[in-house]
């Protein structure tokens, strides 16, 4: 089942990062290339994750032994995955909104939060904000690129 969820997800990632405007400076293509490559990839890992498990059913049934039917539980992993899926589509959507560091705090510090859990409270804020403030610092200033400011703040 996830070999097949893969795929989908591969085949929608890749149509998506081709519908990308093409850029207005330099090679037109350029922006497309990394996403499409990632969708590429996310299509084959799932287009091998389904060969995979068509090919150990196959060898089981050889075999002949019984088939378990398989179980969708819901448990702690699964709700971490569907906490970072949400935590990501909020990231996006407060990313050009609040900006770009208080955005990535809010995320960096929930995800934090989640695997090292509440105990390391000061500790997950402390990495947050300084790996936020120090990819802003980094890319604004070193690299020269634009990223959202933080309204009110100017950073």
């Amino acid at each position: 089942m996830s070999g097949i969820i893969t795929f989908v997800l591969g085949c929608i990632y890749t149509a998506a990062s081709f519908m990308l405007e093409d850029a207005t400076v330099g090679r037109v293509h350029e922006p497309k290339i990394f996403p499409a490559s990632l969708g590429i990839l996310l299509t084959v890992l799932g287009l091998m994750l389904v060969v995979q498990q068509v090919i150990k059913t196959r060898k089981e049934l050889a075999e002949g032994r019984e088939i378990k039917a398989v179980k969708f539980t819901v448990d702690e992993h699964v709700k971490k995955i569907a906490f970072t899926v949400f935590n990501g589509i909020v990231y996006a959507l407060l990313f050009a909104r609040a900006g770009y560091v208080v955005s990535t705090i809010i995320f960096i510090g929930a995800e934090l939060l989640l695997f090292n859990g509440f105990k390391k409270f000061r500790l997950c804020l402390i990495v947050a904000v300084s790996f936020s403030l120090f990819i802003y610092i980094l890319f604004s200033k070193v690299f020269g690129v634009y990223l959202p400011l933080t309204p009110f703040i100017w950073i």
